[in-house]
């Protein structure tokens, strides 16, 4: 039997279907050469030339899907990976978000005051916990770990 789309219903919806996944492959391409990136967590479309609007690190997330995204992602990397990504995720909350860093317990905001609220290692001791010297890191309350909140735009420090 000839090969014709018309004949044969099944391999004529089998190539519009192909057809419709080159044309959208292009379209994201296209799109991409624009400088907008979509989040891998909802697919929403942002522009690249914004630093705030996407994190970026193996894949690109928003700020509205971050939470949600680090909480699945964390348990995944490697410690050494998850140490890197957490500094540029601190970084990236702080220069971009006016996310803060906090390191004791009584400092935290309530937590109907917050946007976000992120556990990450001690920057100060390396998540040791420890100062240089051996003593107990001043920054985390030698926990090895600080808060990094996002205060919702009602809530201002004190």
């Amino acid at each position: 039997m000839p090969d014709h789309p018309e004949k044969d219903p099944e391999k004529g919806l089998d190539g519009k279907l192909a057809n419709l996944e080159r044309s959208l492959e292009h379209l994201k391409a296209g799109v991409g050469l624009l400088g907008i990136t979509p989040c891998a967590w909802c697919s929403t479309y942002y522009r690249r030339s914004d630093p705030g609007a996407l994190f970026h690190h193996s894949e690109f997330v928003c700020y509205d899907c971050v939470s949600e995204w680090w909480l699945h992602r964390c348990p995944e990397l490697t410690s050494d990976d998850r140490q890197k990504a957490e500094r540029e995720l601190r970084r990236w909350l702080v220069n971009h978000h006016k996310a803060e860093v906090i390191g004791k317990a009584r400092d935290l905001p309530a937590p109907e005051r917050l946007l976000m609220k992120l556990v990450t290692s001690c920057e100060q001791c390396d998540a040791s916990g420890k100062t240089y010297t051996g003593g107990r890191c001043s920054h985390c309350d030698g926990r090895g770990t600080v808060w990094v909140v996002v205060r919702a735009p009602d809530s201002a420090p004190a």
